[in-house]
Formats: structure tokens, C-alpha cells, sequence
């Protein structure tokens, strides 16, 4: 059975009496998690103006992003929501309930619906519709009535719910490097509605020269790793405070480094505070399956783009937990062919 969104959204405000609905995504927001919340939240403005709508999100979102949200003539999804009537719930892109933002929001709702893309989601939420593809704005996308996501378009200025939605599909597949056909069949219907690809190319563009040099620098600290298959970024919280990096300046490297064609596997790891570490993967998805490597380490996401936070004091045993996961998952994949 396909899911309606305006079915189960209607179903939801109307049985359980509300007027308000929040809409929330996960912390440090990405352009498909911004894409997704603000998307809904402009979708059902226009077409839903009995209700009250709450789009929240961090305001450690991404840069690019950034762009189009400060751009938003109807919403400051940066400012907490200031509620006391009872309300629901919509959280999209965001597969486990300890990386939701806002939580308190989501725990306090009289009902919820959960709309994401992770083969890690943890089945969360009073409706859940969680399918697995490239970025949960092409799932926000399907789920739309085409009419009503037209109508946004017509009755409000840039950015309206379709910029927002391909603004997510744009980000979450690197600028279209990882599609399938249902991704650019969507891409294309939203620039038929009228979205500008351009305008919203515009949140792509986020380097500076100071970004490019650190980036340099960062990549030259590259280590390989398993016969050359694998190269990591490794940087301490000390050296981030002397060098003045930034989460937001090591989080590209791991996507650099898997995009070389020596390289199968990239990742990152990073110091974000003392003995707690943050760590980006990413792959071609087949040669290894990162979101499984990174389950049994208390991460996830997709086969091919994952993470996990990790608290150690010690980040090279860490590293070779790691690396002994992967000659394992390696074996077994080579058995099994």
C-alpha cells in the first residue's frame, strides 16, 4: 500500500483534535534533513492553513543549506518552538531517536509520524514510513499529492516546498553522483513544476579559500590503511583547537577520499570533545556496507554514507576494531560469492 501523507497527516490532526504540528529533524541538520523538514513545513502552510506549523532545526546546519533557510520569507525553524496547546509531531531523516533534535517536542506530542530513508531506522513514531532510497526527500517527494506540491509554487516565493525538497534530493546525492532512476525521475517532475536548478545550486557552493587551504592540509594527513584499500583522517581535539578545524571542515574529507579511484573506503575521526569521537564513513556501498560495519559500533545510516560517535580514550584500538570489521565483512563477502 502506498503511503499518503495527507491521509495519514489529516488522520493525525483530526482524531487526536489538534491545530499545531512541529516539524523536526536530527542534529547537526544536513541539506536533506533542512530539505525534508522545511519542505513538509511549506507544504502544509499552503494547502493545510488551519493548522499551525513548527519546523525546527539546529543551527549547526550545514553551511550550504543555510543559505536557503535564512532565505525563508514564512519561517525561523532556528528559534525552539514556544508551545502549550497539545500538538503533533512530523520528524523526517532521522533513523534513531537519540539523534533527533528537539526531542523533548517528539516525547511530549499527542501523536507522530516518522518519515525517513535509513535502513537503520528504528521503527520509532505512531506511523512510520521509513523507505530505503537516496535521500528522504525523494521519499518526502512521493508521498506528496503532485497537485497540492504545484500549488506551493504558485501561492509563494523562493524558496517554496519543491525548492526545499530538491534542495534535499541535490544534497543527499552529492549533486546526482549516487541516483537511481526514481531520484532523477523526481528531480525532473520538480523542475517541471518550476524550480529553479540554479537557485538552488547555489547551496552547494560553501568553500572559501580558508576552507580549501584546511582541506588541503587535512588530506595531507591521510593515512592508508589495508593494502591501500582504505584511507582514514584521523585529527585529535587538541591539534582542532590549535588549527582552528572544525567538524564542518573534516566532515567532506571522508567523500573525498572514498571518490578517489584507488580508494574503496574513506573515513574520518574526529575529536569533537575530549575522548569522544565523531566519525564519518563512506563507500561505494558494495565494497564494503558501511551502515553494517558501523552497527555493531552503535552507528548506521547507508550502505554507502554512515556514522558513529564513539566514547574512548582510546582512538587507535578504536581504529583497529574498526579495520578487523572490515577484513571480516571482506572474507565473508568473498566467500559468499
Amino acid at each position: 500500500m502506498i503511503f499518503n501523507f495527507d491521509r495519514e497527516f489529516q488522520s493525525m490532526m483530526q482524531e487526536h483534535n489538534l491545530t499545531i504540528v512541529i516539524l523536526l529533524g536530527h542534529l547537526n541538520p544536513d541539506g536533506d534533513a533542512a530539505g525534508s523538514v522545511m519542505g513538509l513545513a511549506h507544504y502544509i502552510k499552503v494547502n493545510y492553513p488551519q493548522y499551525k506549523v513548527l519546523p525546527y532545526l539546529a543551527d549547526t546546519l550545514d553551511k550550504g543549506p543555510k543559505k536557503q533557510v535564512s532565505m525563508d520569507k514564512v519561517f525561523n525553524p532556528f528559534e525552539k518552538p514556544d508551545v502549550e496547546e497539545k500538538y503533533g509531531v512530523i520528524v523526517c531523516d532521522t533513523a534513531v531517536l537519540a539523534r533527533m533534535i528537539g526531542r523533548k517536542y517528539y516525547e511530549g506530542a499527542e501523536a507522530s509520524i516518522v518519515i525517513d530513508h535509513h535502513a537503520s531506522n528504528e521503527g520509532y513514531g505512531d506511523v512510520n514510513y521509513t523507505k530505503t532510497s537516496e535521500a528522504c526527500a525523494e521519499n518526502v517527494y512521493y508521498i506528496l499529492d503532485e497537485n497540492k506540491l504545484k500549488n506551493t509554487i504558485d501561492c509563494e516565493i523562493s524558496p517554496t516546498a519543491a525548492d526545499y525538497i530538491y534542495m534535499g534530493i541535490l544534497h543527499d546525492t552529492g549533486c546526482f553522483n549516487r541516483v537511481q532512476v526514481s531520484t532523477m525521475q523526481a528531480a525532473m517532475k520538480l523542475l517541471e513544476m518550476g524550480v529553479d536548478h540554479s537557485y538552488v545550486m547555489q547551496t552547494m557552493y560553501k568553500d572559501t579559500l580558508e576552507s580549501l587551504q584546511k582541506r588541503l592540509e587535512l588530506l595531507k594527513r591521510a593515512e592508508r590503511l589495508l593494502d591501500g584499500a582504505v584511507a582514514c583522517v584521523c585529527i585529535n581535539h587538541a591539534e582542532c583547537e590549535t588549527e582552528e578545524i572544525s567538524y564542518e571542515d573534516i566532515h567532506p574529507i571522508s567523500g573525498f577520499l572514498r571518490d578517489c579511484e584507488d580508494i574503496k573506503l574513506g573515513f574520518t575521526m574526529y575529536e569533537e570533545e575530549e575522548n569522544r569521537w565523531r566519525c564519518s564513513f563512506r563507500s561505494d556501498g558494495k565494497w564494503i556496507n558501511v551502515n553494517e560495519l558501523l552497527q555493531a559500533f552503535g552507528g548506521g545510516g547507508h550502505a554507502a554514507a554512515a556514522g558513529v560517535r564513539k566514547r574512548t580514550n582510546d582512538v587507535e584500538k578504536f581504529k583497529q576494531e574498526i579495520l578487523e570489521r572490515i577484513i571480516m565483512m571482506r572474507k565473508f563477502s568473498v566467500q559468499d560469492k
